[in-house]
């Protein structure tokens, strides 16, 4: 696989008003990720970390205030004119205001279709086939469906075929899954990897659910965020089974566990602080000491840098290796 999407040392400042001398919002602090062609990468870190505008820059859709955005090894923003804008797709949270409300299942689809080379005499046969591909059954009964008469999970499903229709090099969801009945949740998942299996999409798929990510990326990379960087980054198995910056070691011991005898023995990580840190002013250093219970004197003066600890594990965090073993129970 070769690379498709790299993001090399990006960062994003939101300025506060009209005046651009103001302290500004550091959405995005240094941050580099690369995905390759037909991976999957899952973006997991608490609200507010800077995960949705990370996806928004991949796409093309923010410029960022440093750093480059390489598609297919071109930097997008240096191109003539517009740019190169990346081949991907954007697939929002809320299905429902992603679809014109006043257009029917066969409008929303065929209007794309028709705007790639698809004749009209065979949109219908299209439309049809894009149901089937994405599990809309039967076709012919949705086609003149509002999104209003459709349930969460079969609006997300005709987001998914709107958005494969242009062939997309990759796909950016952004919490696909959390507004969808539980009970339905993996089937939408499972349209997920058909789509990277049959289709060779890649996916940055950004959530702050662990379980999901983990089901969805089992076989890809996950990257943990936290204000605005990425703290932890590997393998998604070698990463969750041998968790080692103390904030995601925060994270997996505040999930639930179906397990109960697991659930009623699983020990908290109390942490100094509950609330993160404003992004108008980080901390220095480290950004998560303030609330690390491992943190000590240099967590506040120097900033770690991420550092690899074999098979692409990579961690930044000064105390890795006098951190406990890591144990669930």
């Amino acid at each position: 696989m070769t690379e498709l999407l790299q993001l090399d040392d990006v960062q994003m400042v939101f300025e506060r008003g009209w005046i651009r001398k103001r302290r500004g919002a550091w959405a995005i602090s240094g941050v580099s990720i690369a995905i390759r062609e037909g991976e999957i990468l899952a973006l997991a870190g608490e609200s507010g970390c800077g995960k949705t505008t990370l996806g928004r820059i991949a796409l093309g859709l923010l410029r960022p205030t440093a750093g480059r955005v390489l598609y297919k090894g071109k930097d997008i923003w240096r191109e003539k004119g517009d740019g190169l804008r990346p081949t991907g797709q954007l697939v929002h949270q809320d299905s429902y205001s992603a679809l014109n409300p006043v257009r029917t299942v066969y409008q929303t689809l065929s209007a794309p279709l028709r705007r790639y080379g698809v004749p009209r005499n065979k949109l219908k046969e299209e439309v049809k086939k894009l149901l089937e591909f994405v599990g809309i059954m039967p076709p012919e009964y949705f086609l003149n469906k509002y999104p209003y008469h459709l349930s969460g999970g079969m609006r997300q499903r005709l987001v998914f075929a709107r958005s494969i229709i242009p062939k997309p090099g990759f796909i950016v969801t952004d919490e696909p899954v959390s507004m969808i009945d539980a009970s339905l949740r993996l089937s939408i998942l499972d349209l997920m990897l058909k789509l990277n299996r049959e289709l060779k999409i890649a996916f940055l798929y950004i959530t702050h659910d662990l379980a999901t990510a983990r089901y969805f990326a089992q076989k890809g990379k996950i990257a943990i965020m936290y204000l605005g960087k990425i703290v932890e980054e590997g393998q998604m198995e070698m990463v969750l089974e041998q968790p080692l910056h103390p904030y995601l070691r925060a994270l997996l011991s505040a999930a639930p566990v179906p397990d109960p005898e697991i659930a009623r023995k699983k020990k908290l990580i109390q942490l100094k602080e509950a609330e993160p840190p404003s992004a108008e002013a980080p901390p220095p250093g480290c950004r998560f000491h303030p609330r690390c219970p491992y943190a000590h004197e240099v967590c506040g003066k120097e900033e770690p840098s991420l550092r690899d600890f074999g098979e692409g594990h990579r961690v930044a965090c000064h105390f890795v290796d006098t951190l406990p073993p890591w144990r669930l129970i």
